[in-house]
Order: structure tokens, then C-alpha cells, then sequence
């Protein structure tokens, strides 16, 4: 089966929207896409860098259909393992917390990562949206 611009315009990609200020000092926003970086929008509003982002990635899209260009879809399966480098102190710290609460190293760093939920609190300059989208081509 041959892929269709609708089909990837229709995945659940990673928008990020981001509050810049534009080459006059104004605030302006950016919205791209985590899994192809280089698709931008930008606009006065949130609303509109949704906009301009959406109509540029339909564009994308159809010159790398066209072109046979690979196109990266949404990762929506994870394997629940990370390996992570650290400072060794670090490492060492975390070891000695962890045998403090009687539980494995691993076990307690994931309760740390969980708590502090890295990533998912956008602030009014920074959101992260992800999700299918609406017949505006908007996410819901």
C-alpha cells in the first residue's frame, strides 16, 4: 500500500510551540515538528505557527512523496528501557538514596523521573502538543 499525504497528515506527530521574539523585538511563535525538525511554522499566535506549520508540512510531505524522500512517522511504541550516562558521583549519590529506601537503583530513579513528569508541564511559552488531528488540520 502506497502512503498518501492525507495518511501522514492524519499520525499523531510531536508539535512543540515556542515564544520567540522576532527580528523586530516582537513576540512572535514556532511551531515544529519533534520528528521532522526542519517543517516550521511560525505566526503572532500560537494559532497561527499551528497554521503555518500544518501547510508547510503538507508541502514537505508531497515533494518527499514525489521526490521518494522517507518520511519519519510518530515512534508510538517504547520499550521502557533508558540508558543514561552520569557523573560518577552522581551515580554514587543515587545508589546511596536508593539503599536508604530500600529499593533498586533503577526503581528509584524512575520514581524520581515520574514525580517530576520531565517534559509534560508546558508553560505559556513553551507547549508540547501531540495527538491526532482536527478537520482544520488543528490538533484536538
Amino acid at each position: 500500500m502506497e502512503k498518501s499525504i492525507e495518511y501522514y497528515m492524519d499520525l499523531p506527530y510531536t508539535i512543540v510551540v515556542k515564544k520567540e521574539k522576532d527580528n523586530k523585538g516582537e513576540d512572535c511563535y514556532i511551531s515544529r515538528l519533534l520528528e521532522i525538525p526542519h517543517v516550521l511554522g511560525d505566526g503572532k499566535t500560537p494559532q497561527e505557527a499551528m497554521e503555518c506549520l500544518n501547510m508547510h508540512m503538507r508541502m514537505a510531505i508531497k515533494a518527499y512523496l514525489r521526490d521518494g524522500i522517507p518520511i519519519a512517522e510518530p515512534q508510538t511504541e517504547y520499550s521502557g528501557n533508558i540508558n543514561i550516562r552520569v557523573d560518577p558521583e552522581l551515580h554514587a549519590n543515587l545508589a546511596r538514596e536508593a539503599a536508604v529506601y530500600d529499593i533498586s537503583l533503577n526503581k528509584y530513579t524512575a520514581l524520581i523521573l515520574e514525580r517530576r513528569k520531565i517534559g509534560m508541564q508546558p508553560t505559556s511559552a513553551n507547549r508540547l502538543v501531540r495527538g491526532k488531528r482536527s478537520s482544520a488540520g488543528m490538533r484536538k
